[in-house]
Parts: structure tokens; C-alpha cells; sequence
């Protein structure tokens, strides 16, 4: 549990005190990125939430590869210098401040401050599941909340703990777009529609519907808004 005991400094080291703010869904998830500077790449991370004291959701000396803890997974690219964490499952509970945190010994640790609103939207399903057959076809039809109607949107596929792996995505709306057996539209009305085609048993599992906010700055973040659970089978 951090204890952040004097706030100016926390400014200081955190290299300005503004929130990102980020906006999920209950029974969805959120992905949110967290930059920091690059001479700390082999220090711990970690993400805590509450303001004054911080208890850790998660936290990892490991470098490259998805933590899991729970609801919360982490994952340290010290690549490109990014904390990412991830919060599945949400509930309204969820709300609050949580911290990208770099552990720096006998200092005051690096901070990035990330205000998380959860909201109950009950104008769209929050999990779906779709049966196919083998050399068929699905048709999936995701609704989205109006917030994101200028968003990027896209589908990804969870298997087992890791991360929801990108399968394709959609940057404008009206249009269809075409990633070898999947097709992805975007209506501008709040329905995203996913065709899958020449499905094998492999295609089965867990996919997520999302959107994308402020996808190309260092404030942007993923949100997970319909769950898919896809079942292929050879009748």
C-alpha cells in the first residue's frame, strides 16, 4: 500500500498532476496506457487505486509479457516506455483514482494519475453468444454507447489469461472494411457489425467488441464493450 503523504511532490515526480480521464462500462473493460521516462524501464510497475492511500491492484518486476491478478492484468513495454493496465468485469464499485506507478527505491515514486468513471448502460447487451458451423458463417451485430460514435472500432480475441489480442479494426464509419475472413462496419449509429466467414473449430473462444478514445495521443485508451463467446461446431 502506497501512502501519498505530500502532494506537491507527488506533482513533481509524476511530471505534471492532470488525470487522464477514462470512461468504461459495467460488465466491460477498460485498457489504459501510461508513459514514462525511459531511464526507468527496469524498475517495477504497478497500478493502485485511492488517492491518498494506495493499495496496490496489481504489480510486476516483469518485463514484456501480461501480469494477471485477478480482474487486473499489466503489462511493462519497456519498448516503447508504457505501462499498460487493464481492468476487465467493471463495476460501477470501480469508479475512483488509480495510479500507473513506478517503483523507485529511497525516492518517491513516478505517478500518473487516471481518473476511471464507470456507467451503467442498459441500451446494449453487454455479452453475446453466436453458433456457427464449419465452412459457414456469423453475423454479429455489437451496439456501442453514443460516446463513442466517432471512435475507432475493433475486435479482438481473449484466449485464456493474456491479452485481448487485436483481430481487426474500423477507422471510418459507413464503410466495410475486409481482413481476410472477417468484415467490419461501422454504421455511425451505434452498431458495429462483425462477419466472420470459413469458420473453423479454431475460431471458437472469447472475442470483445470496443472502441478506441483519443487512440493516437498518450492519453487514449481502449474500452471493451461486448463480449462475444463464438462456438463453432460441424453439424
Amino acid at each position: 500500500m502506497k501512502i501519498l503523504l505530500i502532494f506537491t511532490l507527488f506533482l513533481i515526480s509524476a511530471g505534471g498532476g492532470e488525470s487522464e480521464r477514462v470512461t468504461g462500462y459495467s460488465g466491460g473493460g477498460v485498457l489504459i496506457k501510461c508513459r514514462y521516462e525511459t531511464r526507468y524501464t527496469s524498475n517495477p510497475k504497478y497500478l493502485c487505486k485511492g488517492s491518498w492511500f494506495c493499495g496496490d491492484q496489481i504489480r510486476t518486476g516483469d518485463k514484456n509479457e501480461w501480469i494477471n491478478r485477478g480482474r487486473f492484468s499489466l503489462f511493462d513495454d519497456t519498448r516503447s516506455a508504457q505501462i499498460w493496465g487493464e481492468i476487465m468485469e467493471l463495476t460501477v464499485e470501480d469508479s475512483g483514482t488509480y495510479y500507473c506507478g513506478v517503483n523507485k527505491d529511497w525516492a518517491i515514486d513516478a505517478y500518473k494519475p487516471v481518473e476511471l468513471k464507470v456507467e451503467e448502460d442498459l441500451s446494449y447487451g453487454k455479452s453475446i453468444s453466436v453458433t456457427g458451423h464449419i465452412g459457414g458463417s456469423v453475423n454479429i451485430n455489437c451496439k456501442y454507447p453514443q460516446s463513442h460514435k466517432n471512435d475507432p472500432k475493433f475486435l479482438c480475441r481473449r484466449v485464456g489469461s493474456a491479452d485481448c489480442s487485436y483481430e481487426t479494426s474500423v477507422n471510418e464509419s459507413r464503410r466495410w472494411i475486409n481482413e481476410g475472413k472477417l468484415h467490419l462496419h461501422d454504421d455511425g449509429k451505434q452498431i458495429f457489425t462483425v462477419i466472420i466467414n470459413s469458420l473453423t473449430e479454431g475460431d471458437s473462444g472469447e472475442y470483445w467488441c470496443g472502441a478506441e478514445s483519443d487512440r493516437t495521443s498518450d492519453h487514449g485508451y481502449k474500452v471493451y464493450t461486448t463480449q462475444i463467446n463464438l462456438t463453432v461446431t460441424g453439424e
